[in-house]
This record gives structure tokens, sequence and C-alpha cells, in this order.
């Protein structure tokens, strides 16, 4: 469990104030590992009125077209030579510019913004290999990273299927990367669904492998 707690009168004078303050609070709390208390400080509200901008604006950002991919090669160790790509999203906001994914992605899985954001980046990994593989350019695969939340609540493996389906590429061309500690917390759901995803002759790899919950048995 974790406590937020706001102090009257020096956090706030009315219940709503206090509650609003206590509320910051158990959401700092739970940042930092959860199993907590945490007392408010003003510079929480100030984060928290900063996250709610932020929400609102990922949201138009959904719909405006602003986020992009940037793809990282895969190099083989042996032979030097690029044998994949990795798709990173960015998002190229109006006014802050390139903003890196890691403030906005955990800020996507809490709001549950990451299960659109994530049909948006598969849908558009596979457009661009379309792309690649007309002009003849196509590399073996090109990885896609996958959220837990996708995993947990979204209709993953008909999101895959449709993508490719959209597209024309071919199964194989695709890799989906699962971060390894969900698995490990999540394994009947996960299994499941990557059962699926692995019928339709999608790639999947292991993102994070070791450095968490690692188990050969498993």
């Amino acid at each position: 469990a974790s406590v937020g707690v706001a102090v009257y009168p020096s956090d706030g004078g009315n219940v709503e104030t206090l509650r609003s303050c206590a509320d910051a609070a158990l959401h700092q709390g739970k940042s930092q590992g959860r199993n907590g208390l945490c007392f408010f400080s003003p510079e929480m509200m100030q984060r928290a009125r900063g996250r709610l901008t932020l929400e609102a604006e990922l949201r138009q950002a959904l719909e405006r077209d602003q986020l992009v991919l940037h793809y990282q090669p895969q190099v083989d160790l042996v032979t030097d030579r690029i044998v994949g790509l990795e798709a990173l999203v960015r998002w190229q906001h109006p006014e802050r510019g390139l903003i890196p994914p890691g403030l906005f992605i955990p800020l996507a899985e809490e709001s549950g913004l990451v299960v659109r954001l994530g049909d948006l980046v598969l849908r558009s990994a596979c457009r661009q290999i379309r792309i690649w593989s007309d002009a003849g350019l196509a590399p073996r695969q090109t990885a896609v990273n996958i959220s837990a939340v996708q995993l947990s609540r979204g209709q993953l493996a008909q999101s895959v299927r449709e993508a490719i389906l959209e597209s024309g590429i071919a199964p194989g061309q695709l890799e989906l990367e699962i971060t390894e500690s969900f698995l490990m917390t999540e394994h009947a759901v996960s299994i499941r669904t990557l059962s699926e995803i692995r019928a339709l002759g999608v790639k999947l790899s292991i993102d994070d492998f070791g450095t968490g919950y690692s188990s050969l048995t498993y």
C-alpha cells in the first residue's frame, strides 16, 4: 500500500485542496516504488500540473500526427552488416521540439494512451517496411517495442494481424520486443497472447533479458 499525506493548514485550508494535495503525494509515493508514505510538498503540485498538461498535449499529438519513428540499426558483430532495424518512437512537439520517449512513454502507460500509441507505431513501422520492400531495401526484420499495457489491455494479436494485412508485408519481416519483467509477472496472459502472435509468423524477442526476473526455466 502507498499513502499520500497532506497537513492542515500548511498544505490547504479546505477539504478539496487537502484532498488534491494528498492525491499528488500519493502519486509521488507510487512512482517511487510503492509500499511507502509520502508527505506533500509544493513541488509535487507543480509536477502534477505539468503531467496533466503533458497528457493533454499527448492526446493532441496522437490526433495530429506529431509522433514520428526513428530507426536504429541492428548490427551483426561478426560480419559488421546491418541485419535489422528497431523502430523508436519520438514526439515532434510543435513548441518543445523533439521529446524523447523517457518523458512521455511512462505517462502514456499510466493514462492508457499507450495502446493507441502502440497501434500507431505498429502500423507506421509496417507501412515503412512495405516501402523498403518495394524499393528492394528492406532489412531482414524490423523490431517494434511492445508495452506491457498493450499486452494486458489491448487486443495486441488482432492489432498485429490488421497491421500486416493493411501493409501487405510478410509476417517474418516484423519482430516484436517484449520486456522480460512483464513475462515473469503476467505469465499466463503473456504466453497466450504471444502464442497467437507467433502463429501469425511474427518474430519475438525478449528485451532487457537478465536485468530483472530472469529465469531460464521460464
